[in-house]
């Protein structure tokens, strides 16, 4: 895999990996989180590389990225969902490409339809996976058994821990700490527990996010009415969900494809949030059938 750069763009410093080879359609790749880092999505999205240049980064405020205080210069004011927005379309202008594939995974979702949304003439298609265009879907969640019995399995964490929110806390130890806790919630082969865990210890999780969330200070992740905005762009969108999800439910996947007549919906079985890792072979297939060009 590609040990990755630095590079700089729309006055910002992003850690950047690559995978194929660029001749290739580019197909850019938002993680979520967005305390994350890119590397949970590993090695799942490094595989498409037969079908697209593949390029994977840490949003702005995590892991390698530009950070806020105390381990760089950003200001908080520069966390908000918007500007993640422009970086990724700062990305794609500087590897030289008109339009490209974009792929946002759960908060990233909401990235990729804001680039949608601010940017239409850079995406070509956009892949929305283990994501919402939604916000009323708590009920759905609390009626499903599956979530609640894995709930009963989850840690519970304190946001008010001063072991995880205290001057000196880790780097990230909220996220690192909720990440674990809900694990048995977010992946739904518990049989693969262990690996997950495994996954979870790699990835660099950051604290910037942290303060502007508390304060309320962050704009909605999404833009205004994302049907609308993926109907008005008119471009091709598959809407990738776990059958088993439980952060935000398969209604509001089947919801958006009824809502959006260009797109097409995959239901991966036998997989919840994390339905690259649940499922590896039915999540590649169905963006590599998306992404390839048509026979003929």
């Amino acid at each position: 895999m590609s040990d990755g750069e630095v590079v700089r763009v729309n006055g910002v410093d992003l850690f950047v990996r690559r995978f194929g080879d660029p001749a290739l359609p580019l197909l850019v790749v938002i993680h979520g989180g967005p305390t994350w880092d890119h590397s949970y999505l590993l090695p799942a999205v490094a595989d498409l590389a037969d079908v697209a240049h593949v390029v994977a980064f840490d949003l702005r405020g995590c892991g390698r990225s530009c950070r806020a205080s105390p381990l760089g210069t950003l200001p908080i004011t520069a966390l908000q969902p918007d500007f993640l927005a422009d970086d990724v379309a700062a990305l794609v202008r500087y590897l030289g490409v008109q339009r490209a594939d974009v792929l946002g995974f759960s908060y990233g979702g909401r990235i990729a339809m804001r680039v949608v949304d601010q940017h239409p003439g850079l995406v070509h298609r956009v892949i929305l996976a283990s994501t919402t265009a939604y916000e009323d879907f708590q009920e759905e969640l609390e009626r499903s058994a599956d979530y609640q019995h894995r709930g009963a399995l989850c840690t519970e964490v304190r946001f008010d821990d001063p072991a995880l929110v205290g001057p000196d806390a880790a780097d990230g130890a909220l996220s690192r700490a909720m990440a674990v806790g809900s694990a048995p919630r977010n992946i739904w082969r518990l049989d693969r527990l262990a690996q997950w865990h495994q996954v979870l210890d790699v990835v660099r999780f950051s604290s910037d996010w942290n303060e502007p969330f508390a304060a309320g200070a962050l704009r909605p992740g999404g833009p205004d009415d994302p049907p609308r905005v993926l109907r008005e762009w008119g471009g091709p969108v598959l809407v990738l969900q776990g059958a088993r999800e439980m952060s935000f439910p398969i209604g509001v996947a089947r919801r958006l494809h009824a809502e959006v007549p260009a797109s097409t919906l995959v239901e991966v079985p036998e997989a919840a949030h994390m339905a690259h890792f649940d499922n590896p072979t039915v999540w590649l297939g169905a963006v590599r059938e998306f992404l390839r060009p048509p026979a003929g």
